[in-house]
Formats: C-alpha cells, structure tokens, sequence
C-alpha cells in the first residue's frame, strides 16, 4: 500500500513546483502583454506599482523569447527594480529568473520576488540588463 502512493506524491510535488515557476512566468507574460493592471494586482500594494509598470512596459518595447532560467543571466548588470515603498531592504522570497529579449534594450533577465507564504503575491519585479 505505501508504494501505491509514490506515484500520487510524486505527481503532486512537480504540479506544486510547476505552480511556483508558473507565477514567475505569468507576471513576466502579463509585462509582455502590457496588462499592467493585472500585474499590478498581484503585489501588496497596487497602486504603487501600477505607474511604474506602465513606464516599464513603454521602454522595453516588445518583450519576446521568454524562457525561465536557473542562474542569473549576467555576471554585472543594470537593475531597474519595481516594489512597493515600505518594502525593507532585507526580505524573505521565493525568486524566479527569466530572460527575455527587449525590442529596444536587447537581451534582459527579470528576477521575481515572490511572497513564500503565497501561491503568486509579489514582493518586487527586478529587470537587469547589460551595463
């Protein structure tokens, strides 16, 4: 009988981690997107973000071949950082990479700082690119 359930924790265990790397990928995909006010809403405090987002979305130009990564893409990089103002400088996270290719910045790799205790709040939305 206790072999029987492997197979159920297993299956739960990468759609739990699917999960997680999902939220990553969504929050990027609604950049790309320009929904701004989608992204908005799944940090704290929306209407801190929603501005900055719409400025984001206006620089980068099209965002194209979005890709979850493992490691961070550059050794040294530009970070434009997105999060609500009482956000302490020191926080607990789940963080996500995912590269990019901005129309008008060219290769970029977003970090994602997602809430631990939740399944999609984000804490801040971080873009690097090449010095």
């Amino acid at each position: 009988m206790r072999y029987a359930l492997w197979p159920i924790f297993l299956v739960a265990a990468a759609s739990g981690a699917a999960a997680e790397e999902s939220c990553g990928m969504h929050a990027v995909s609604l950049l790309a997107e320009g929904k701004t006010e989608e992204l908005a809403a799944l940090f704290t405090i929306q209407s801190e973000v929603v501005e900055p987002l719409q400025r984001t979305v206006e620089s980068l130009g099209k965002i194209t071949n979005i890709k979850a990564a493992s490691t961070a893409r550059f050794a040294q990089h530009k970070r434009i950082s997105i999060q609500s103002k009482d956000l302490p400088p020191s926080y607990k996270y789940q963080g996500y990479w995912i590269n990019a290719r901005s129309e008008r910045l060219g290769a970029l790799q977003f970090h994602i700082a997602r809430a631990p205790e939740s399944a999609c709040r984000l804490l801040a939305l971080h873009m690097d690119t090449a010095p």
